[in-house]
C-alpha cells in the first residue's frame, strides 16, 4: 500500500480550489491519502478559510494548509515537496492544479503506473471543461484540447505538475527545492526540473487511466490569451533548454524551429478567412517570439495575473 500526499498550490481561486477538493473526497482508494494546499494569497488567504472549514466539519481525509507568502509558483511547490517528505512513511507525492478535478480512480491509476514500469515519476491525461460555451474559432485550438496520449505506457518525460505521481525517494535524491525559483511567475519550473530528473537517469511514465478535469475561464477563451500563453511556452522552452545544453547549443537547435515559426505565423494568417486558423498559425510566430525571449534573457510573467476563481 502507497502513502501519498497530494499536493495542490492554490492563490485567490476559493471556489476552484473547493471543487478540487471535492472532488478528492470520491477517490476510490485502497492507499493512504493526506491532502495538503499550500495558499500563496498572503494577502486574502482564502485558501486557508477554504482549508479550515473543511477541516472543521469533517473532511473525509487528512487535510492541511500552509502560507507561502512570497509569490511564486515554485516557491510554493517547493514548499509543499518539504512538508510532504517531513510526514512519516510517505512513499509518493501526487501534485494537480486548483482549478481541476479528479477522476475517482485517479490515484490507484497513477501508482498502478509507477509499480508497473518502476517509474518515478507519471504523468497523467488532462481533460479539458469550459466554464461558459466554447466560441466556434476557438473549438479546434491545440491548447483548448485534451491532454492525452494514445496509451499508457514509458515515456521519455513528463513535462507537468497538473496530473503528475512523484516517488518521494526520487525526491529526496534529486535535493532540497527541487523547483527552480527563479522561474517564480513565468511558469515552466515544472518541465525544468522534470527535464533535470531525465538528464539524471529517472524513469517516466504516463497513465491515461489517471484522469483530472481542468476547467478553462472564458478568460483563457480569447486570440490575446492563447497568443501569448504560446508566447510563454516557447519563452520557458528555450530557458529549460539553454539551462540544459547551454545558449549556443539551444540557439543552434532551435534556429530551424524558429524561422518556420516565423513564416507560418506571418503569412499564414493571410491565407484563410477562418479566425481559429488565423489566431493558431499567428501563435507559430508568438512561439516563435518567445523562443527569441527565452534565449536572450527576457521573461514574461503569465502568473503575475490568476485567471479564474
Amino acid at each position: 500500500m502507497a502513502n501519498v500526499v497530494i499536493c495542490i498550490a492554490t492563490c485567490n481561486r476559493p471556489q476552484g480550489l473547493r471543487r478540487t477538493l471535492a472532488s478528492l473526497t470520491t477517490l476510490e482508494t485502497r492507499h493512504r491519502i493526506d491532502v495538503l494546499v499550500a495558499d500563496n494569497d498572503a494577502r486574502e488567504q482564502q485558501g486557508l478559510a477554504v482549508v479550515e472549514a473543511l477541516a472543521t466539519s469533517g473532511y473525509r481525509w487528512p487535510i492541511e494548509a500552509l502560507l507561502v507568502r512570497e509569490r511564486g509558483i515554485p516557491l510554493v511547490r517547493n514548499a509543499l515537496v518539504e512538508a510532504a517528505l517531513a510526514r512519516p512513511g510517505v512513499t509518493h507525492v501526487a501534485m494537480m492544479d486548483d482549478d481541476e478535478a479528479a477522476c475517482p480512480g485517479w490515484i490507484d491509476a497513477l501508482v498502478t503506473a509507477a509499480d508497473r514500469w518502476d517509474a518515478d515519476v507519471v504523468g497523467g491525461a488532462v481533460l479539458r471543461e469550459m466554464d461558459s460555451p466554447l466560441p466556434a474559432w476557438a473549438s479546434r485550438h491545440p491548447l483548448l484540447q485534451p491532454k492525452r496520449r494514445d496509451k499508457s505506457c514509458p515515456v521519455s518525460l513528463v513535462d507537468s505538475t497538473a496530473n503528475v505521481l512523484m516517488s518521494a525517494n526520487a525526491l529526496r535524491r534529486i535535493g532540497a527545492r527541487p523547483f527552480d525559483e527563479r522561474m517564480a511567475l513565468t511558469g515552466g519550473s515544472d518541465k525544468q526540473l522534470f527535464t533535470r530528473m531525465q538528464r539524471a537517469g529517472f524513469r517516466f511514465a504516463w497513465s491515461e487511466e489517471a484522469l483530472v478535469t481542468e476547467l478553462i475561464p472564458a478568460s483563457r477563451v480569447t486570440a490575446k490569451w492563447l497568443l501569448m500563453r504560446g508566447y510563454r511556452v516557447g519563452m520557458t522552452d528555450m530557458i529549460v533548454a539553454r539551462t540544459h545544453g547551454g545558449a549556443l547549443r539551444a540557439a543552434l537547435s532551435e534556429s530551424p524551429r524558429i524561422a518556420v515559426g516565423f513564416l507560418v505565423g506571418a503569412v499564414g494568417p493571410l491565407t484563410t478567412l477562418d479566425r481559429g486558423k488565423r489566431v493558431e498559425r499567428l501563435g507559430k510566430l508568438y512561439r516563435a517570439a518567445g523562443k527569441i525571449a527565452g534565449l536572450t534573457g527576457i521573461h514574461y510573467e503569465e502568473y503575475r495575473k490568476v485567471h479564474g476563481a
